[in-house]
């Protein structure tokens, strides 16, 4: 089996170096009281190392990033700067509703010695544009100049806005514009954003159940949730693109569906929380107004995965 690159080795042509390898979503812990359980996190990070994941993207969607207060989000990112600095490359998402949150949110990333920062738009007064998108990022990481930033493009924002054209128009104008995490199935445009203004972005790959396909198409780096506990599935089949071994691939994603599958049937990210269990990681139930599972659905979900992940090698 191979193994990835440390993340941000690979100079590309634009002024920050291109990401490598998979980088992990992680879940921010919470305690039985509901509050950040700040004592879980060199546990995650531990994990994450040992599982030859390179990076983290924190207090993302996955993260429940949106559900955190600022000061909630900036504890959760101190902590995975003291555990995980120089161990893992770490991304803080500092997207917020309100744009002083965003702008306060950037500048602690870079203070604190983040690598990189990512914001997802707001999603309820929406960018209308591509122009006012860029203008409203350039009013946060201005705040974080000397930090690359990944736009994160999902449709869960509510924000469609075509990636090929936001590259086009946005070169030159987002001055530490890195590149995208790119959470859409649509491997056409993600194809398309890789060559785009001559392949000088970094286009990493967000859509876990498309793992394959967008390595076959040219992705270097991928950042999913389902990495947290299921790493050396996705090296497997990663290894096996590359070798052109197709049956084995169409194995691994296979299984990597049987996941999605449970997280699909239980809702998301609750369901991803309740996974790390196989781990001996307690991240807690997540926040209103997702739903939190009962201890019956939680067995099961470790039960379920145990398997998948047990039977990795058939």
């Amino acid at each position: 089996m191979t193994t990835r690159k440390h993340a941000g080795q690979v100079t590309g042509s634009s002024n920050f170096k291109k990401l490598e390898g998979l980088i992990a979503a992680p879940h921010t812990p919470f305690g039985k009281d509901g509050e950040i359980n700040i004592k879980e996190i060199p546990r995650q990070v531990a994990l994450l190392v040992r599982s030859g994941v390179k990076g983290a993207y924190i207090c993302g969607s996955t993260g429940e990033g949106i559900s955190c207060s600022v000061a909630e989000r900036k504890a959760v990112a101190e902590a995975w700067v003291k555990h995980g600095k120089d161990r893992l490359f770490l991304i803080v998402h500092v997207g917020a509703l309100a744009l002083k949150d965003a702008q306060e949110l950037a500048a602690h990333a870079q203070r604190i010695g983040g690598d990189a920062t990512s914001i997802v738009p707001p999603s309820f007064f929406k960018p209308a544009s591509i122009d006012i998108l860029i203008d409203y990022i350039n009013a946060v990481v201005s705040h974080a100049p000397e930090l690359p930033f990944y736009y994160y493009h999902t449709g869960m924002s509510g924000v469609s806005l075509p990636m090929v054209q936001f590259l086009e128009k946005a070169d030159g104008r987002i001055p530490n514009l890195a590149g995208i995490k790119f959470n859409s199935p649509d491997l056409y445009e993600y194809q398309n954003c890789l060559r785009s203004c001559g392949g000088k972005y970094d286009i990493t790959w967000g859509v876990d159940e498309f793992f394959a396909g967008a390595i076959a198409c040219g992705a270097t780096s991928a950042i999913g949730s389902t990495y947290n506990y299921s790493a050396p599935l996705y090296h497997k089949i990663w290894a096996a693109v590359e070798k052109g071994d197709l049956k084995s691939a169409q194995a691994g994603m296979a299984k990597v569906c049987q996941i999605v599958d449970i997280l699909v049937q239980y809702g998301g990210i609750a369901a991803g929380k309740a996974m790390m269990a196989i781990h001996g990681i307690d991240v807690g139930d997540v926040r209103l107004p997702l739903k939190a599972l009962t201890s019956e659905q939680k067995k099961d979900i470790v039960s379920r995965l145990n398997k998948i992940l047990k039977d990795m090698d058939k």
